[in-house]
């Protein structure tokens, strides 16, 4: 499942904001504030639950541009009703009210659709399962609060962590499941973290020596030493790394950050910003590029 790249047009301008909660209802609230898509998707998907809440509720909702891509999106717009149930779902929090002092990194809630959400705090953004989200200002009533977002949230399915993710998609990173395994990483990759992976699809390990990708493949010390360098403790989506210009691997050593426009490198290696994904317990962020201990600013034990 894709990480979608970060949104340039969250301006807070163009949200409404109460002076005071209001007493409005559900629908009425979302009009107001400029969310009559997501009202008018709740009411043709008969999304009683959601509307006739009477207990405090928190909504991720999506802006109207959000839900004309999603309609544009030749692989979102023939979504079925099942489908959009679950899509509006998970944009809820049903019987909890988050402020945004209430919100701390690597939170977990429930939503809706029974499925779960990560929020995550930065030091510049917040995000929820990656998206950036706008924390203040935001639009209340007494029961309910709001925040907007320029994107759906996705949500992996159940069961698939880090290395589920990857084993799932063989035809780019076969070589990275293998290694995993010849490493014993794989429990710590499904059960661990949650951990950021930068993970080097098969052409990465292409471009290595054939003799030099064959001794690591028969060398599990050394080869483990290597891919802890890709694992960061911690989930950094993309909103993280614009703000992130080091980040400490398991193995001790840093990885080098930079950010230029819209691409954005870990030490020096480019980050597929297009192909990364989430997973039950982390992000992974595809590179094309294994990561060395040439190009780490820590060397890594022999």
């Amino acid at each position: 499942m894709k990480l979608l790249i970060i949104s340039l047009a969250l301006c807070a301008c163009n949200m409404a904001v109460p002076i005071e909660p209001s007493t409005q209802p559900l629908l009425e609230l979302l009009s107001s504030s400029g969310f009559s898509e997501l009202k008018e998707a709740l009411v043709k998907h008969n999304m009683t639950n959601i509307i006739n809440a009477t207990e405090p509720m928190t909504i991720f909702a999506p802006s109207n541009e959000a839900f004309k891509n999603l309609k544009q999106n030749p692989w979102t717009k023939n979504m079925t009703h099942g489908m959009m149930e679950k899509l509006l779902g998970r944009l809820v929090v049903l019987r909890r009210k988050l402020l945004p002092a209430d919100v701390r990194n690597e939170m977990i809630v429930d939503t809706a659709s029974n499925e779960k959400l990560r929020l995550n705090v930065y030091p510049k953004v917040r995000t929820v399962n990656g998206i950036m989200v706008v924390m203040e200002p935001n639009v209340q009533s007494q029961q309910v609060i709001i925040y907007r977002v320029n994107r759906f949230p996705m949500s992996p399915p159940p069961g698939r962590d880090i290395f589920e993710m990857l084993n799932r998609r063989k035809e780019r990173f076969s070589t990275l499941v293998r290694a995993i395994e010849v490493a014993n990483l794989k429990e710590t990759l499904k059960t661990g973290g949650p951990f950021t992976l930068f993970a080097p699809n098969n052409d990465a390990f292409k471009a290595l020596p054939e003799a030099k990708l064959a001794k690591l493949m028969e060398s599990p010390a050394e080869l483990k030493s290597i891919l802890l360098g890709h694992v960061i403790n911690g989930t950094y989506f993309l909103g993280a790394l614009l703000d992130s210009p080091e980040l400490p691997a398991l193995t001790g050593g840093l990885n080098k950050i930079a950010v230029n426009g819209m691409n954005i490198t870990v030490n020096e290696t480019k980050v597929l910003t297009r192909e990364g994904m989430i997973a039950e317990n982390g992000a992974i962020h595809v590179i094309d590029r294994v990561l060395l201990p040439s190009n780490t600013t820590a060397p890594l034990p022999v």
